[in-house]
């Protein structure tokens, strides 16, 4: 089925694409998401405003990228968690935690914008990045200590 995508789907399409997607996907997925639309002769008409959506989507976050990240520089970020005496989590950090320790800082991210390989699972230091915008990127340390 031919759609145009009225959301940025991170390695799926950008605003305004237009693809081939499996039927199911479409009608179970993005369509009651909102996430696209079908590409009729109608819809394709407004293919201009979408890029245009796409283009001011691009400036405003690559704009705040850059403010976050120089709010950013240097940033530690200490995080508590129970741990055993080997320094293995009970649990672990992931970006939700992240999301909120930041946010105590007065930097409000999404989950979505962090990239971490895999969750912090033992005590320590560990370098966080933070992709705004393919352009813009922030890294920092997140310090794990026991309770």
């Amino acid at each position: 089925m031919k759609i145009i995508f009225l959301q940025n789907i991170k390695g799926v399409a950008r605003i305004g694409d237009v693809k081939n997607v499996a039927d199911g996907y479409a009608r179970n997925f993005l369509f009651p998401k909102k996430m696209a639309q079908p590409a009729t002769p109608e819809n394709l008409k407004n293919i201009e405003s979408l890029a245009k959506k796409r283009e001011e989507d691009y400036a405003n976050k690559r704009e705040r990228g850059l403010k976050l990240t120089e709010k950013m520089a240097g940033l530690e970020l200490h995080v508590r968690q129970d741990a055993n005496d080997q320094g293995h989590l009970y649990g672990s950090v992931d970006e939700k935690i992240i999301v909120k320790e930041l946010k105590k800082r007065g930097i409000e991210i999404s989950p979505e914008e962090i990239n971490l390989p895999s969750h912090m699972k033992e005590v320590g230091e560990h370098e966080v990045e933070i992709e705004f915008h393919h352009e813009v990127k922030a890294k920092f340390k997140v310090i794990v200590t026991s309770i």
